[in-house]
């Protein structure tokens, strides 16, 4: 049994009888037997019998749907035998569109909101390594909540997959301070050229600590950012040797991060760990590695800079708004990234991150007003866009690779780096909610 549902006719099941005499969105295609939406259906789903599922309508134009039968049960040959119940939820395609522009808009608006509050921090609070540590806090006790409160599953740890996790947090955290060290040392716009070099340290580490070699289509592509980084860097006209090093030493510490994970892969692992849950695992531990080492820093001068930056009690409430602020954004700027990254391809990603660095660069330098010569542009330019070239070849050289090995296999299945298709639509909650209160 078929029960088909067209968005526009949720609340119209005179409509909707209309519209299933035309609609199909079974293999079943010889005897399809329709049926418009009732209210047993939507308690079935509240009552999860029901569950969300992508289908194939008579033309071959993929769906969102409910269905009570397994979505990889469709393409076998026992699908003739299984009565199903499916609620078309209307054209997939459209609704990913829209899906991945709202995420790409969010995660750019978050990250330049965080850059500039970020920067303004600095900016009213000379202690930098205390306010990115204070921003890690903020992160670890969003972690905490979502656990304790079972919105979201909390990663199972053991003794032996935390010796794996923490020298992947330590680096992890090293990225985070020394970032936002470079962040209040030099100018957000330069930072971001220099952070742009982060795949040459990834390339470099993981040649000579995984033995991973790098062909010659990867060290060509990482020529425009090398080159873009030493042309904005000489012409720099706020150009600061402490925020370029300390750019480049996060560049490093995020790049052995990302080795040191790929080189654990055999080694005790948590479980349950999701992007999101690794971020947050990550965040913790970085969290306590990086309140020892910003005590030792600047616990010195604390009093004295809190007391210069915030003289009564409205300028220190104000200031601890502004670096909660920072902790916040800076963690749903992640989130959000982890949401955009699960709906499309890698390729598609290094184009939205390398618009993302663009994005922050200008909106920064209106804000701040910070000088930009000729060629310290271009050589801006030429380093971001370096980014891209190094990111689609990396990511041809994968499908080329995924190519071969499904060949060997005899397999035609789909490339490994394509995005796993989403189940979720924006009427399902509702659907949802009538259900139980039916």
């Amino acid at each position: 049994m078929l029960l088909l549902l067209a968005s526009p006719a949720l609340l119209s099941p005179r409509l909707i009888r209309r519209r299933t005499a035309h609609i199909a969105c079974s293999t079943n295609a010889q005897a399809p037997l329709t049926t418009p939406l009732a209210p047993r259906h939507l308690r079935a789903y509240a009552a999860g019998e029901l569950y969300p599922t992508r289908i194939l309508d008579r033309n071959s134009v993929e769906c969102y749907a409910l269905s009570n039968a397994d979505a990889e049960a469709e393409r076998g040959p026992q699908v003739q035998s299984v009565p199903r119940v499916t609620v078309n939820l209307g054209g997939a395609a459209a609704w990913d569109r829209a899906r991945v522009g709202f995420l790409f808009g969010l995660w750019y608006l978050l990250s330049v909101v965080y850059s500039v509050k970020n920067k303004q921090a600095h900016m009213a609070l000379t202690l930098p390594n205390l306010i990115a540590t204070a921003q890690l806090v903020v992160g670890s006790v969003i972690a905490l909540f979502w656990w304790a409160t079972k919105a979201r599953a909390p990663p199972t740890l053991t003794a032996a997959a935390l010796r794996t996790l923490l020298p992947i947090g330590l680096f992890h955290g090293v990225g985070h301070l020394t970032g936002v060290y470079a962040t209040a040392a030099g100018s957000v716009s330069f930072v971001q050229v220099v952070k742009s070099g982060g795949p040459v340290w990834a390339a470099i580490l993981s040649g000579l600590l995984l033995r991973q070699s790098v062909s010659r289509r990867v060290w060509l592509s990482m020529l425009p950012i090398c080159g873009g980084i030493a042309l904005a860097s000489a012409k720099e006209l706020a150009f600061v040797w402490s925020a370029f090093l300390a750019a480049a030493a996060s560049d490093i510490a995020l790049a052995l991060r990302n080795v040191l994970s790929k080189a654990s892969m055999n080694r005790p692992q948590a479980g349950n760990m999701t992007p999101q849950n690794s971020f947050y695992v990550f965040t913790c531990l970085s969290c306590l590695i990086c309140l020892p080492i910003a005590a030792a820093l600047e616990a010195g001068g604390a009093a004295a800079a809190w007391a210069a930056a915030a003289p009564t009690a409205a300028d220190a409430a104000a200031l601890l708004r502004l670096i909660a602020a920072g902790g916040l954004y800076f963690t749903a700027y992640s989130e959000v990234q982890f949401l955009a990254l699960s709906n499309i391809s890698p390729v598609t990603h290094a184009v939205g991150n390398t618009m993302r660095r663009v994005v922050i660069m200008l909106v920064t330098i209106a804000v701040f007003g910070t000088p930009v010569s000729v060629l310290g542009g271009v050589g801006s330019a030429i380093a971001i866009a370096g980014t891209y070239a190094y990111a689609a070849a990396k990511t041809y050289e994968q499908r080329q690779a995924d190519a071969a090995r499904l060949a060997a296999a005899g397999s035609a299945d789909a490339p490994a780096d394509a995005p796993a298709g989403r189940t979720d639509h924006p009427l399902l909650p509702v659907m949802k909610l009538a259900g139980r209160m039916l």
